[in-house]
Protein backbone atom coordinates (compact mmCIF):
# COMPACT_ATOMS: atom_id res chain seq x y z
CA UNK A 1 0.00 0.00 0.00
CA UNK A 2 1.74 3.18 -1.20
CA UNK A 3 -1.19 5.60 -1.38
CA UNK A 4 -0.38 8.75 0.57
CA UNK A 5 3.33 8.00 0.98
CA UNK A 6 4.16 10.87 -1.41
CA UNK A 7 1.70 13.30 0.14
CA UNK A 8 -1.77 14.21 -1.06
CA UNK A 9 -0.95 15.06 -4.67
CA UNK A 10 -1.96 12.75 -7.49
CA UNK A 11 -2.53 13.01 -11.23
CA UNK A 12 -5.80 11.67 -12.61
CA UNK A 13 -5.51 10.42 -16.18
CA UNK A 14 -8.68 9.81 -18.17
CA UNK A 15 -7.83 6.79 -20.30
CA UNK A 16 -11.13 7.03 -22.16
CA UNK A 17 -9.94 10.42 -23.44
CA UNK A 18 -6.53 8.98 -24.38
CA UNK A 19 -8.23 6.20 -26.36
CA UNK A 20 -10.57 8.76 -27.97
CA UNK A 21 -7.65 10.97 -29.06
CA UNK A 22 -5.73 8.00 -30.46
CA UNK A 23 -8.74 6.80 -32.42
CA UNK A 24 -9.33 10.27 -33.92
CA UNK A 25 -5.72 10.62 -35.06
CA UNK A 26 -5.39 7.06 -36.37
CA UNK A 27 -8.59 7.40 -38.40
CA UNK A 28 -7.71 10.85 -39.71
CA UNK A 29 -4.17 9.81 -40.67
CA UNK A 30 -4.11 6.07 -41.37
CA UNK A 31 -0.65 4.59 -41.74
CA UNK A 32 0.74 1.11 -41.62
CA UNK A 33 2.34 2.21 -38.35
CA UNK A 34 0.83 4.89 -36.13
CA UNK A 35 3.58 5.49 -33.60
CA UNK A 36 2.73 6.98 -30.20
CA UNK A 37 5.49 9.16 -28.79
CA UNK A 38 5.57 8.31 -25.09
CA UNK A 39 8.89 9.77 -24.00
CA UNK A 40 9.08 11.96 -20.90
CA UNK A 41 6.92 9.59 -18.81
CA UNK A 42 4.37 9.67 -21.64
CA UNK A 43 4.31 13.48 -21.53
CA UNK A 44 3.76 13.24 -17.77
CA UNK A 45 0.79 10.86 -18.07
CA UNK A 46 2.67 7.70 -17.05
CA UNK A 47 2.77 4.39 -18.87
CA UNK A 48 -0.63 3.22 -17.69
CA UNK A 49 -1.98 4.84 -20.87
CA UNK A 50 -0.41 2.16 -23.10
CA UNK A 51 -3.48 -0.16 -23.19
CA UNK A 52 -5.75 2.81 -24.02
CA UNK A 53 -3.47 3.86 -26.87
CA UNK A 54 -3.53 0.35 -28.32
CA UNK A 55 -7.33 0.24 -28.08
CA UNK A 56 -7.37 3.54 -30.01
CA UNK A 57 -5.35 2.11 -32.90
CA UNK A 58 -1.72 2.78 -31.97
CA UNK A 59 0.56 -0.07 -33.05
CA UNK A 60 4.08 1.19 -32.23
CA UNK A 61 5.73 3.35 -29.58
CA UNK A 62 8.66 5.78 -29.54
CA UNK A 63 10.77 6.62 -26.47
CA UNK A 64 13.95 8.55 -25.71
CA UNK A 65 15.43 6.49 -22.87
CA UNK A 66 15.81 2.74 -22.46
CA UNK A 67 14.12 2.96 -19.05
CA UNK A 68 11.04 4.30 -20.85
CA UNK A 69 11.13 1.47 -23.36
CA UNK A 70 11.19 -1.08 -20.57
CA UNK A 71 8.17 0.56 -18.94
CA UNK A 72 6.28 0.28 -22.24
CA UNK A 73 7.25 -3.41 -22.33
CA UNK A 74 5.64 -3.85 -18.89
CA UNK A 75 2.31 -3.18 -20.63
CA UNK A 76 2.91 -4.43 -24.16
CA UNK A 77 5.16 -7.21 -25.43
CA UNK A 78 3.90 -7.23 -29.01
CA UNK A 79 4.29 -3.89 -30.77
CA UNK A 80 7.54 -2.17 -31.85
CA UNK A 81 9.22 0.06 -29.29
CA UNK A 82 11.57 2.51 -31.01
CA UNK A 83 14.47 4.31 -29.38
CA UNK A 84 14.73 7.88 -30.70
CA UNK A 85 18.22 8.24 -29.22
CA UNK A 86 21.20 5.86 -29.21
CA UNK A 87 22.02 3.84 -26.11
CA UNK A 88 25.40 2.98 -24.59
CA UNK A 89 26.98 -0.22 -25.93
CA UNK A 90 26.59 -2.03 -22.59
CA UNK A 91 22.81 -1.56 -22.82
CA UNK A 92 22.40 -3.11 -26.25
CA UNK A 93 21.94 -6.59 -24.80
CA UNK A 94 18.91 -5.35 -22.83
CA UNK A 95 17.46 -3.94 -26.05
CA UNK A 96 17.95 -7.30 -27.74
CA UNK A 97 16.38 -9.23 -24.86
CA UNK A 98 13.30 -7.00 -24.79
CA UNK A 99 12.97 -6.53 -28.56
CA UNK A 100 13.48 -2.78 -28.34
CA UNK A 101 14.59 -1.17 -31.61
CA UNK A 102 17.85 0.75 -31.36
CA UNK A 103 18.65 4.12 -32.91
CA UNK A 104 21.70 4.51 -35.15
CA UNK A 105 22.52 8.13 -35.97
CA UNK A 106 26.11 8.09 -37.29
CA UNK A 107 29.00 5.76 -38.10
CA UNK A 108 30.07 5.59 -34.44
CA UNK A 109 26.71 4.39 -33.15
CA UNK A 110 26.41 2.04 -36.12
CA UNK A 111 29.80 0.46 -35.36
CA UNK A 112 28.78 -0.05 -31.72
CA UNK A 113 25.60 -1.83 -32.77
CA UNK A 114 27.34 -3.85 -35.51
CA UNK A 115 30.26 -4.88 -33.29
CA UNK A 116 27.89 -6.09 -30.56
CA UNK A 117 26.99 -9.09 -32.70
CA UNK A 118 23.52 -9.04 -31.13
CA UNK A 119 20.24 -9.63 -32.90
CA UNK A 120 18.78 -6.15 -32.98
CA UNK A 121 16.16 -4.20 -34.85
CA UNK A 122 17.71 -0.98 -36.15
CA UNK A 123 16.13 2.41 -36.78
CA UNK A 124 18.40 4.77 -38.72
CA UNK A 125 18.02 8.49 -38.06
CA UNK A 126 18.73 11.01 -40.82
CA UNK A 127 19.57 14.68 -40.17
CA UNK A 128 17.71 16.83 -42.68
CA UNK A 129 18.61 20.24 -41.26
CA UNK A 130 17.95 20.25 -37.52
CA UNK A 131 21.61 19.50 -36.74
CA UNK A 132 20.75 17.40 -33.73
CA UNK A 133 21.01 13.63 -34.39
CA UNK A 134 21.32 11.75 -37.65
CA UNK A 135 23.41 10.85 -40.69
CA UNK A 136 24.29 13.77 -42.97
CA UNK A 137 26.13 11.70 -45.59
CA UNK A 138 24.43 9.60 -48.26
CA UNK A 139 27.58 7.46 -48.57
CA UNK A 140 27.75 6.65 -44.85
CA UNK A 141 24.02 6.00 -44.73
CA UNK A 142 23.93 3.65 -47.70
CA UNK A 143 26.97 1.77 -46.39
CA UNK A 144 25.24 1.26 -43.03
CA UNK A 145 22.09 0.00 -44.76
CA UNK A 146 24.11 -2.45 -46.87
CA UNK A 147 26.03 -3.77 -43.86
CA UNK A 148 22.83 -4.25 -41.89
CA UNK A 149 21.27 -6.24 -44.72
CA UNK A 150 24.37 -8.39 -45.13
CA UNK A 151 24.99 -8.94 -41.42
CA UNK A 152 22.64 -11.84 -40.78
CA UNK A 153 21.94 -10.60 -37.25
CA UNK A 154 20.77 -7.01 -37.66
CA UNK A 155 17.37 -6.12 -39.08
CA UNK A 156 16.67 -2.75 -40.72
CA UNK A 157 13.31 -1.86 -39.20
CA UNK A 158 13.12 1.81 -40.09
CA UNK A 159 14.57 5.04 -41.42
CA UNK A 160 13.33 8.30 -39.94
CA UNK A 161 13.96 11.98 -39.44
CA UNK A 162 12.61 14.88 -37.40
CA UNK A 163 11.93 18.29 -38.93
CA UNK A 164 12.54 21.45 -36.93
CA UNK A 165 9.56 23.47 -38.20
CA UNK A 166 6.01 22.69 -39.22
CA UNK A 167 6.43 24.57 -42.51
CA UNK A 168 3.32 26.67 -41.96
CA UNK A 169 5.11 29.92 -42.76
CA UNK A 170 8.57 28.97 -43.98
CA UNK A 171 10.28 26.82 -46.60
CA UNK A 172 12.15 24.66 -44.09
CA UNK A 173 9.70 21.73 -44.11
CA UNK A 174 9.92 21.44 -47.90
CA UNK A 175 13.71 21.85 -47.76
CA UNK A 176 14.00 19.16 -45.06
CA UNK A 177 11.88 16.82 -47.15
CA UNK A 178 14.13 17.31 -50.19
CA UNK A 179 17.19 16.75 -48.02
CA UNK A 180 15.75 13.45 -46.77
CA UNK A 181 15.23 12.32 -50.34
CA UNK A 182 18.80 13.27 -51.28
CA UNK A 183 20.29 11.51 -48.27
CA UNK A 184 18.30 8.32 -48.93
CA UNK A 185 18.93 8.35 -52.68
CA UNK A 186 19.83 4.85 -53.84
CA UNK A 187 17.94 3.19 -50.98
CA UNK A 188 14.67 1.51 -51.96
CA UNK A 189 12.45 2.96 -49.24
CA UNK A 190 9.61 0.64 -50.21
CA UNK A 191 11.73 -2.24 -48.89
CA UNK A 192 12.19 -0.53 -45.52
CA UNK A 193 9.45 -1.77 -43.16
CA UNK A 194 8.98 1.61 -41.47
CA UNK A 195 9.69 5.11 -42.81
CA UNK A 196 8.53 7.94 -40.54
CA UNK A 197 9.04 11.69 -40.84
CA UNK A 198 5.86 13.35 -39.61
CA UNK A 199 4.91 14.55 -36.15
CA UNK A 200 1.50 15.85 -35.08
CA UNK A 201 1.94 19.35 -36.55
CA UNK A 202 3.22 18.25 -39.96
CA UNK A 203 0.56 15.54 -40.18
CA UNK A 204 -2.12 18.18 -39.82
CA UNK A 205 -0.52 20.64 -42.24
CA UNK A 206 0.94 18.45 -45.01
CA UNK A 207 0.22 15.32 -47.00
CA UNK A 208 2.39 12.42 -45.90
CA UNK A 209 5.05 11.61 -48.52
CA UNK A 210 4.11 8.49 -50.49
CA UNK A 211 7.23 6.62 -49.38
CA UNK A 212 6.44 7.18 -45.67
CA UNK A 213 4.21 4.45 -44.26
CA UNK A 214 4.45 5.57 -40.63
CA UNK A 215 4.08 8.71 -38.53
CA UNK A 216 4.85 9.71 -34.96
CA UNK A 217 1.89 11.15 -33.07
CA UNK A 218 2.78 13.05 -29.92
CA UNK A 219 0.97 15.97 -28.33
CA UNK A 220 -2.39 15.25 -30.01
CA UNK A 221 -2.70 11.99 -28.09
CA UNK A 222 -2.74 14.05 -24.91
CA UNK A 223 -5.43 16.44 -26.11
CA UNK A 224 -3.51 19.30 -27.72
CA UNK A 225 -2.30 20.59 -31.03
CA UNK A 226 -0.16 23.64 -31.69
CA UNK A 227 -1.81 24.17 -35.08
CA UNK A 228 -4.76 26.56 -35.09
CA UNK A 229 -6.41 28.83 -37.60
CA UNK A 230 -6.61 32.55 -36.96
CA UNK A 231 -9.70 33.68 -35.01
CA UNK A 232 -12.62 35.15 -36.95
CA UNK A 233 -12.02 38.68 -35.68
CA UNK A 234 -10.68 41.84 -37.28
CA UNK A 235 -7.24 41.17 -35.81
CA UNK A 236 -7.41 37.52 -36.87
CA UNK A 237 -8.43 38.40 -40.43
CA UNK A 238 -5.60 40.94 -40.70
CA UNK A 239 -3.07 38.35 -39.47
CA UNK A 240 -4.46 35.78 -41.90
CA UNK A 241 -4.08 38.26 -44.79
CA UNK A 242 -0.50 39.08 -43.72
CA UNK A 243 0.30 35.36 -43.59
CA UNK A 244 -1.01 34.88 -47.16
CA UNK A 245 1.17 37.75 -48.42
CA UNK A 246 4.23 36.35 -46.63
CA UNK A 247 3.65 32.85 -48.03
CA UNK A 248 3.26 34.17 -51.58
CA UNK A 249 6.27 36.49 -51.34
CA UNK A 250 8.55 33.75 -49.96
CA UNK A 251 7.26 30.91 -52.19
CA UNK A 252 6.17 28.84 -49.21
CA UNK A 253 4.35 25.69 -50.28
CA UNK A 254 0.70 25.93 -49.19
CA UNK A 255 -0.51 23.81 -46.29
CA UNK A 256 -3.72 21.83 -46.06
CA UNK A 257 -6.75 23.64 -44.63
CA UNK A 258 -6.52 23.51 -40.84
CA UNK A 259 -8.97 21.11 -39.19
CA UNK A 260 -9.78 21.41 -35.49
CA UNK A 261 -10.02 17.88 -34.09
CA UNK A 262 -12.20 16.95 -31.13
CA UNK A 263 -9.31 16.17 -28.81
CA UNK A 264 -9.83 15.76 -25.08
CA UNK A 265 -7.36 16.69 -22.35
CA UNK A 266 -6.75 13.74 -20.05
CA UNK A 267 -4.40 15.19 -17.40
CA UNK A 268 -5.47 16.72 -14.07
CA UNK A 269 -3.24 17.31 -11.03
CA UNK A 270 -5.01 17.30 -7.66
CA UNK A 271 -3.92 17.77 -4.07
CA UNK A 272 -5.48 18.57 -0.67
CA UNK A 273 -5.65 21.52 1.71
CA UNK A 274 -3.33 20.92 4.68
CA UNK A 275 -4.37 23.84 6.86
CA UNK A 276 -6.47 27.02 6.79
CA UNK A 277 -5.69 30.08 8.89
CA UNK A 278 -6.34 33.79 9.13
CA UNK A 279 -3.48 36.14 8.35
CA UNK A 280 -3.63 39.55 10.02
CA UNK A 281 -2.59 42.95 8.68
CA UNK A 282 1.15 43.63 8.97
CA UNK A 283 1.92 39.89 8.73
CA UNK A 284 3.36 38.06 5.73
CA UNK A 285 2.51 34.91 3.79
CA UNK A 286 5.27 32.49 2.75
CA UNK A 287 9.02 32.98 2.58
CA UNK A 288 10.57 36.41 2.70
CA UNK A 289 8.50 39.55 2.42
CA UNK A 290 6.90 38.90 -0.94
CA UNK A 291 3.29 38.90 0.22
CA UNK A 292 2.57 41.50 2.91
CA UNK A 293 -0.93 41.31 4.40
CA UNK A 294 -2.72 44.67 4.40
CA UNK A 295 -6.14 43.37 5.43
CA UNK A 296 -7.37 40.10 7.00
CA UNK A 297 -6.89 37.16 4.59
CA UNK A 298 -7.93 33.53 4.68
CA UNK A 299 -4.87 31.52 3.66
CA UNK A 300 -4.98 27.84 2.69
CA UNK A 301 -1.77 25.84 2.55
CA UNK A 302 -1.88 23.11 -0.10
CA UNK A 303 0.27 20.01 -0.39
CA UNK A 304 2.30 20.63 -3.55
CA UNK A 305 5.37 22.70 -4.43
CA UNK A 306 8.28 23.14 -6.79
CA UNK A 307 9.81 19.74 -5.92
CA UNK A 308 6.61 18.25 -7.30
CA UNK A 309 6.98 20.19 -10.54
CA UNK A 310 5.03 23.36 -9.76
CA UNK A 311 6.85 26.16 -11.53
CA UNK A 312 7.74 29.01 -9.17
CA UNK A 313 6.43 31.44 -11.79
CA UNK A 314 2.92 30.25 -10.95
CA UNK A 315 2.67 32.91 -8.23
CA UNK A 316 -0.49 34.85 -9.12
CA UNK A 317 -1.96 31.95 -11.08
CA UNK A 318 -4.94 30.21 -9.58
CA UNK A 319 -6.01 26.81 -8.34
CA UNK A 320 -9.60 25.68 -7.92
CA UNK A 321 -11.15 24.73 -4.55
CA UNK A 322 -14.85 23.92 -4.27
CA UNK A 323 -15.36 25.41 -7.73
CA UNK A 324 -13.77 28.75 -6.82
CA UNK A 325 -10.57 30.27 -8.20
CA UNK A 326 -7.98 30.78 -5.48
CA UNK A 327 -4.81 32.69 -6.47
CA UNK A 328 -1.40 31.43 -5.37
CA UNK A 329 0.22 33.96 -3.01
CA UNK A 330 3.66 34.22 -1.46
CA UNK A 331 6.69 32.29 -2.68
CA UNK A 332 6.10 28.70 -3.75
CA UNK A 333 7.92 26.30 -1.42
CA UNK A 334 9.53 22.95 -2.09
CA UNK A 335 6.47 20.87 -1.16
CA UNK A 336 3.82 23.40 -0.22
CA UNK A 337 2.36 26.67 -1.34
CA UNK A 338 -0.33 29.01 -0.13
CA UNK A 339 -3.45 30.31 -1.79
CA UNK A 340 -5.89 33.09 -1.02
CA UNK A 341 -9.10 31.35 0.03
CA UNK A 342 -12.33 32.15 1.85
CA UNK A 343 -14.22 30.82 4.85
CA UNK A 344 -15.77 27.99 2.82
CA UNK A 345 -12.39 26.26 2.39
CA UNK A 346 -11.59 23.56 4.96
CA UNK A 347 -8.71 21.26 5.79
CA UNK A 348 -8.80 18.22 3.51
CA UNK A 349 -10.66 19.93 0.64
CA UNK A 350 -9.71 18.72 -2.84
CA UNK A 351 -7.63 21.20 -4.86
CA UNK A 352 -7.41 21.21 -8.65
CA UNK A 353 -3.91 22.49 -9.44
CA UNK A 354 -3.42 21.88 -13.19
CA UNK A 355 -5.99 20.61 -15.69
CA UNK A 356 -9.76 20.34 -15.49
CA UNK A 357 -11.06 23.51 -13.83
CA UNK A 358 -7.58 25.02 -14.24
CA UNK A 359 -6.93 24.64 -18.00
CA UNK A 360 -3.34 23.78 -18.80
CA UNK A 361 -3.33 26.53 -21.44
CA UNK A 362 -4.12 29.07 -18.69
CA UNK A 363 -1.05 27.84 -16.79
CA UNK A 364 1.19 27.96 -19.87
CA UNK A 365 0.04 31.50 -20.67
CA UNK A 366 0.73 32.65 -17.11
CA UNK A 367 4.26 31.28 -16.87
CA UNK A 368 5.22 31.65 -20.54
CA UNK A 369 5.96 28.06 -21.46
CA UNK A 370 4.38 25.10 -23.27
CA UNK A 371 2.01 22.32 -22.31
CA UNK A 372 4.86 19.88 -22.94
CA UNK A 373 6.89 21.43 -20.13
CA UNK A 374 4.00 21.83 -17.69
CA UNK A 375 2.95 18.17 -17.92
CA UNK A 376 6.41 16.60 -18.01
CA UNK A 377 7.59 18.72 -15.06
CA UNK A 378 5.16 17.01 -12.68
CA UNK A 379 7.31 14.61 -10.68
CA UNK A 380 7.00 11.00 -11.79
CA UNK A 381 6.83 9.84 -8.16
CA UNK A 382 3.41 11.51 -7.85
CA UNK A 383 0.87 8.69 -8.37
CA UNK A 384 -0.95 8.51 -11.70
CA UNK A 385 -4.51 7.30 -11.20
CA UNK A 386 -6.17 5.94 -14.36
CA UNK A 387 -9.91 6.24 -14.90
CA UNK A 388 -12.12 5.37 -17.88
Amino acid sequence: MTEGLNGNAYVEINNAFIEHNARIMCRAFPHEYNIAVVKGNAYGHGYGIIPALIRGGINAFAVARLSEGLKVRDYDKLHPVIMLEPVAPDLLKICSEHNISVCVCDTHTFEEVYNSGLRLRVQIKVDCGMNRLGFKSNKELTEAVQMIRESGFLSLEGIFSHFHTSGAADTEYADNLKQFELLTEGIDLEKVPMVHLDKTQTLILHDTPKYANAARIGIALYGFTTVHDFPDSLKGRIRKFQRRIYIKRNSVEPCKPIVEYDLKKAFTLYTRVLQVKEAKPDEYVGYGLFHPVDRPETVATIDVGYADGIDRRMIGAYVSINGKKCPIIGEIGMNMCQVLADSSVKRGDLVTVIGGAVPITDVTTHIGTTMYEVMTDIDSSIPRIYVD
